[in-house]
């Protein structure tokens, strides 16, 4: 198996490999083959983010819906947040549009042994990547300063201190 996705309610799963290793796991794992098309066209969709579920309306950005990029431990248990999840690369990734603040989205990642990152809404003021602790925000910018002594290169892109 080379990829995975789980979303509303269906697990899909990706095999490669010769035709008769294909042919053999796809005996034992069951469910239904997709014609070669119709699957690249959905896998490409998932990966250039072009299904529905990763589109944001704008009816969708005022009621304050956002798009999070969660990334956790493969085998990490379920997060619990409100609105819908897109999960993949066999649990690592987990997709959610939801209502909930970011400390709550934060949260939910850390307590799964993850982060959040923020892709679409409206509202970023409370930053798209997870705060750095002292330390790692003191590593950052002395990274910046020995690469960027002159504070050209995307001032406050990553973290508005930065």
């Amino acid at each position: 198996m080379n990829a995975s996705a789980w979303h509303d309610g269906r697990l899909h799963v990706r095999l490669a490999g010769a035709a008769a290793a294909v042919s053999a796991a796809c005996g034992k794992l069951g469910g239904a083959a997709v014609a070669p098309d119709a699957a690249m066209s959905w896998w490409r969709s998932l990966r250039d983010q072009t299904d529905d579920f990763f589109s944001l309306s704008d009816a969708g950005l005022a009621r304050g819906d956002c798009l999070w990029r969660l990334s956790v431990p493969p085998s990490a248990p379920p997060v619990r947040l409100p609105g819908g999840q897109f999960i993949e690369w066999h649990g690592a990734e987990r997709w959610w549009r939801t209502t909930a603040e970011p400390r709550e989205v934060r949260a939910a990642a850390a307590l799964a042994g993850g982060h959040a990152t923020l892709i679409r809404g409206a509202d970023k003021s409370g930053g798209v990547f997870t705060p750095l602790s002292d330390v790692l925000m003191r590593i950052h910018r002395g990274l910046k300063q020995a690469f960027d002594p002159a504070c050209v290169f995307n001032p406050g892109r990553l973290y508005a201190e930065l």
